[in-house]
C-alpha cells in the first residue's frame, strides 16, 4: 500500500547556505577582528545560539564591562542604541557590544530601525542578535549577509526530502567538541552511540559529554562499556521509551512515562525536541516512499526507514510501527510536529499549555 504526502517547501535553504556559516564550523574557527557591527545567530538549537554568542564575545578580546545583554521580549531599541553609541570607560579599544537574546519579537517591533542601522557602518560597536527564525528573504537578512555575519545555529541536515539530521556530521562534531570542550578522545563508534541515543539535540549532547569527562583517563579515553552505561541515563532512555510507546499506540504507557520525566524536572519543550526527532523519521520515510512512487519506482518500507535514519537492527520494529500509524496519520505527521513546535514557541509556551499540546499529539497517534 502506497503513501500520499505533501512535500515540505524548501523555502530559503539555498540562500541560507550561500550566506550563513554553519555553527559547527563557526565554533571551530577563530573570531575575526574587528567584529562585524551586525551579527545574527539564528536557528532552532538554543545551545548552538548561546555558544555562538559566547564564541563571539570571548573571542573578541573585549572587556566584560563593554558587553551588555538585553531580553528581546522587553528591550527597547533606544536602550540598545544607547549601549552601542556610548563609549566605554573600561575598554581601551572603545568597542561596545550589545547582545539581544530571543530577538524575534524585538526584530518584528523595531525592524525599520534595525534596517537603518544595518545600512550604516561602524567600527567601534557590534550588535549581536539571537534569533530562532530568520527568513532569508527579508531586507535585514540580506543586509547582514552583505555587511555583517550570519551564523546558522541548526544541526546539519541532509539535503533530502524532510531534511533529516545529518548523523555523520553530528558524529564528527561530537568527536571534535568532546575533545576541544571536554578533553575527551572519543572513537567514531562511541560518537555514533551518543548521536543514536541522544538525537540532534546539541545541548543534551554537551551535557552527556560533560558526564563522560568525569570518567576519562589521563589520555581522555573512556572504555566502551562505560560509554554505553552512562550515555543517556534513565531520563534519556525513558524519553526513547515515550517515543516508542507513541509509535506503538500505547497511549497509557507514553503518558505514564511522560509524567515520570516531568516530575523528575524535565520540561515539555525539551522532551518534545527529543521525541519529535524520533517520530520525524517515520514521516521522512513515508515521504521517500511517496516520491519513489511518483517517479514510478518501487521501494520497500525497510529501505525507506533505513534512509530516514533507522538502524538496520531496528527495521522490523520500525516497519511495524509505520504500518500501525497508517497512511492518513503518517501523511500529516511532519506537519503535526511542525505545528507542535510552533505552539510550544508561541500560544502554548506556558508549561501547562505545552503539556496539553504534547499530550494531544500523543492521543492523535494512539
Amino acid at each position: 500500500m502506497g503513501f500520499s504526502f505533501f512535500w515540505p517547501e524548501r523555502g530559503s535553504t539555498l540562500a541560507e547556505k550561500a550566506t550563513a556559516q554553519q555553527a559547527f564550523e563557526f565554533l571551530d574557527s577563530t573570531v575575526a577582528r574587528p567584529l562585524p557591527y551586525l551579527i545574527a545567530c539564528f536557528g532552532s538549537d538554543d545551545f548552538l545560539r548561546r555558544e555562538s554568542i559566547r564564541h563571539w564575545v570571548m573571542g573578541s578580546g573585549i572587556e566584560a564591562e563593554s558587553v551588555r545583554s538585553f531580553e528581546g521580549d522587553e528591550a527597547a531599541w533606544r536602550d540598545v542604541h544607547d549601549q552601542l553609541s556610548t563609549r566605554s570607560l573600561f575598554d581601551d579599544l572603545g568597542i561596545r557590544i550589545a547582545v539581544v537574546r530571543n530577538a524575534d519579537k524585538f526584530i518584528s517591533k523595531y525592524r525599520e530601525s534595525l534596517e537603518k542601522w544595518a545600512d550604516s557602518q561602524s567600527s567601534d560597536c557590534s550588535l549581536i542578535l539571537e534569533i530562532q527564525t530568520f527568513p532569508a528573504n527579508t531586507k535585514l537578512y540580506t543586509a547582514i549577509s552583505k555587511k555583517g555575519k550570519l551564523v546558522k545555529c541548526t544541526p546539519p541536515q541532509k539535503a533530502s526530502w524532510g531534511n533529516p539530521p545529518d548523523d555523520k556530521a553530528l558524529q564528527q562534531w561530537v568527536v571534535s567538541w568532546g575533545k576541544s570542550r571536554h578533553g575527551l578522545e572519543l572513537t567514531a563508534n562511541q560518537a555514533a552511540l551518543v548521536v543514536e541515543r541522544i538525537g540532534a539535540v546539541c545541548g543534551l549532547i554537551d551535557c552527556e559529554l560533560a558526564k563522560l569527562a568525569l570518567f576519562k583517563d589521563g589520555k581522555g579515553n573512556v572504555p566502551n562499556d562505560r560509554v554505553a552505561e552512562l550515555i543517556g541515563g534513565w531520563r534519556t532512555q525513558t524519553a526513547w521509551e515515550v517515543a516508542d510507546a507513541i509509535a506503538d499506540g500505547k497511549t497509557s504507557v507514553a503518558l505514564e512515562q511522560l509524567e515520570k520525566l516531568l516530575h523528575a524536572g524535565q520540561t515539555t519543550v525539551g522532551l518534545a525536541a527529543q521525541i519529535s526527532w524520533s517520530l520525524r523519521r517515520y514521516g521522512v520515510a513515508a515521504q521517500w516512499i511517496e516520491q519513489c512512487e511518483k517517479e514510478g519506482d518501487k521501494v520497500s518500507l525497510g529501505s525507506a526507514l533505513e534512509k530516514a535514519g533507522f538502524n538496520r537492527f531496528d527495521l522490523a520494529k520500525s516497519e511495524a510501527r509505520l504500518r500501525r500509524i497508517g497512511r492518513a496519520r503518517a501523511k500529516n505527521l511532519l506537519q503535526a510536529l511542525v505545528d507542535l513546535e510552533l505552539k510550544l514557541k508561541g500560544s502554548h509556551s506556558n508549561e501547562y499549555r505545552a503539556r496539553f499540546a504534547f499530550e494531544s499529539l500523543i492521543f492523535s497517534l494512539s
